[in-house]
């Protein structure tokens, strides 16, 4: 995960360079090559270089692809096209990791990672053949050009606004605000995901409903990003990022806090999931909004690379609060830092609001 985002600059150029159809199938098979070499691994180094690099990269080239695309082809149900996209993650989490814990013991590594590797080349090589832009690639602007010249009203000076990885976007306040705010919203975001398990357990849950709260935070992100996809073509869709984070900052502060009851964990599972599994659909909108369909995959790849240094250093964080603070047993000082930068996080997209529009009520 933290490989896909990373690459996520340069995934994202490459993919309005050469076309999301060729750059989503090169990611499925650096994807299925990646699993592949896994299974043959003889040192956990390898693993890191095959599973964790190169399949990061190649998932990040379908990743980014997939992402983008729902931007050109819809204008008025554009939040809940890609949050019915996005959703699949979730859906995926609650099937997708019993079933290779079950591969694992049953058939081992090689076996499991064989295939893993099948299944992502039989599964996604037609699907990413579906793909098709509606904007012109860079590669095909190239050409164009080189064979025809510019066209009536475009000149030389445009080239400065199709650069491989344009960074330019980040003199767009707005723009910053937006990958600022993900650094800390993320920091907190997955912290529940890593120790509602272990939390549960601490608490008297048996490890089975232990683990199933994991899934219901899936299961519930999935919904919640269709939902929260719809309602971001009625309020807007900086609007909708704005309140389902502070939501999920709410329950995180509020519910899990209190939460010493199995019941109330399903509940804080259930609607924590609900409310943060919007902030990956709810930002490709927001960018989109900011920056415009035509780079969508560089500009997102931008703000999942900021993303990615807060997923990197706030799990590690927690946990070192929880070893330090807590001596292993108490959560709270997990809990506090999760909300506290999730907070932080929520201003930050409250000041983006307040940029694009000072009227607090006005659709952005």
């Amino acid at each position: 995960m933290l490989a896909l985002d990373i690459f996520g600059p340069i995934t994202g150029a490459i993919c309005v360079y050469f076309g999301f159809r060729k750059s989503g199938f090169a990611g499925v098979v650096i994807m299925t090559i990646s699993l592949v070499a896994a299974a043959y691994a003889t040192e956990i180094w390898q693993l890191y270089l095959t599973q964790g690099i190169l399949y990061g990269f190649g998932g990040s080239l379908t990743y980014f692809s997939t992402l983008s695309l729902p931007s050109q082809w819809f204008r008025r149900n554009r939040g809940l096209a890609t949050g019915i996209i996005i959703s699949g993650g979730g859906i995926g989490g609650i099937w997708l990791s019993p079933l290779i814990s079950k591969l694992l013991e049953s058939k081992g590594l090689r076996c499991t990672m064989m295939c893993c590797a099948i299944a992502h080349f039989v599964i996604l090589t037609p699907l990413v053949m579906l793909f098709k832009s509606l904007v012109e690639t860079g590669r095909e602007r190239a050409k164009r050009i080189a064979q025809f010249g510019y066209r009536k009203g475009e000149s030389k000076d445009s080239e400065k606004k199709h650069k491989f990885i344009d960074f330019t976007v980040l003199k767009e306040v707005r723009f910053c605000l937006l990958f600022v705010a993900g650094i800390f919203v993320i920091s907190g975001y997955f912290v529940p995901f890593f120790y509602i398990n272990s939390y549960a357990i601490q608490h008297g849950v048996d490890a089975s409903s232990a683990a199933l709260m994991v899934g219901l935070m899936n299961g519930s992100s999935a919904i919640g990003r269709v939902i929260m996809g719809m309602v971001s073509d009625i309020i807007g869709p900086i609007n909708a990022l704005f309140i389902s984070t502070l939501a999920a900052t709410f329950s995180l502060l509020l519910i899990w806090t209190f939460a010493k009851t199995a019941a109330m964990m399903f509940v804080f599972s259930v609607v924590y999931g609900f409310c943060c599994g919007t902030y990956p659909s709810s930002t490709v909108s927001v960018t989109g909004a900011i920056c415009g369909p035509e780079k969508l995959a560089v500009v997102t790849g931008i703000i999942f690379a900021g993303m990615a240094i807060g997923s990197g250093v706030g799990a590690p964080i927690a946990g070192a609060i929880l070893d330090t603070v807590g001596h292993k047993t108490d959560y709270m000082g997990v809990i506090i830092f999760a909300g506290a930068v999730m907070s932080l996080g929520t201003v930050i997209l409250f000041f983006l609001k307040f940029k694009t529009n000072k009227n607090m009520f006005s659709r952005v």
